[in-house]
């Protein structure tokens, strides 16, 4: 069985790239990462327990459920079989060592605005440095 990650953020343009990963695995009949990392933040004083401590656990759980619940529900739609994985710190390194821990084939991620060379400039590090230095194939999503 082939396996596709799929790195998405919480920018609109996470649908394109869902779509466009869910094309590639119903082409391939594989089984979808989508992975969301949260870089490492302050979290928020609404997730405290009742002792006052932050639990950075149920934040984070939160934002993933937020941006990655309509997507999952894109895929489900699809009869695709699907993990979805919250990573919390550099999204560069966990979208590559999530694709060589799920033993990704192709990973999936995207590229905002600009057309034509300035293309070239404007993809952020992220991309870059994932498209840089992954060792499988990279679809890039305009």
């Amino acid at each position: 069985m082939k396996n596709i990650l799929v790195a998405v953020d919480e920018h609109a343009h996470a649908q394109q790239i869902v779509d466009s990963a869910i094309e590639l695995a119903v082409a391939m009949s594989a089984k979808i990462f989508l992975l969301y990392v949260i870089r490492k933040k302050s979290v928020p004083s609404g997730f405290v327990d009742i002792h006052g401590d932050k639990i950075p656990e149920h934040y984070y759980r939160d934002q993933f459920h937020k941006v990655t619940d309509g997507l999952v529900k894109k895929i489900e739609v699809a009869g695709l079989r699907y993990e979805g994985i919250c990573g919390v710190g550099d999204p560069q390194d966990l979208i590559l060592k999530t694709a060589k821990s799920r033993s990704a084939d192709y990973v999936v991620i995207g590229i905002h605005g600009f057309r034509g060379l300035s293309r070239l400039k404007a993809i952020g590090n992220v991309a870059r440095n994932v498209v840089e230095f992954s060792t499988i194939p990279v679809l890039a999503i305009p």
